[in-house]
């Protein structure tokens, strides 16, 4: 099977905590994931993080702190998602490749509409009563 490792961002802001919703085309079209992307050859997770979030969503941000580390075995890979929490220091979001995007207070994060992997970091998130 094969694996892929990737970083994502949980971005907070009063309250809330930042989505946005998988594009058409792409796996898991349509659920709704936490930013991020793979890590590539000699990157580390911030460096990666940093990157994919300017080019994603044109936005810089400040790493916090890492959350947690995730496994989970889709049909076609294993995707391993290390998640940070993170805040906005310039920039306002902008979609490139994603269809959707949401503010969501963190008491109304439903699972059900979020990609696997990224139900298993909110379950985290609050576990840590983030």
């Amino acid at each position: 099977m094969k694996k892929i490792e990737v970083v994502c961002a949980v971005i907070k802001k009063d309250h809330k905590v930042f989505c946005c919703k998988r594009g058409p085309g792409r796996e898991l079209e349509g659920f709704y994931e936490f930013p991020g992307g793979k890590i590539e050859l000699n990157e580390t997770k911030e460096a990666a993080l940093h990157r994919e979030i300017e080019e994603e969503l044109t936005t810089e941000i400040n790493i916090n702190r890492y959350i947690t580390t995730v496994d989970y075995d889709y049909s076609t890979f294993h995707l391993t998602m290390h998640a940070f929490l993170c805040e906005i220091i310039k920039g306002d979001l902008t979609l490139s490749e994603h269809t959707d995007k949401k503010w969501l207070l963190e008491k109304d994060i439903i699972l059900d509409k979020f990609a696997p992997a990224d139900r298993l970091v909110i379950a985290e998130l609050l576990k840590q009563g983030i």
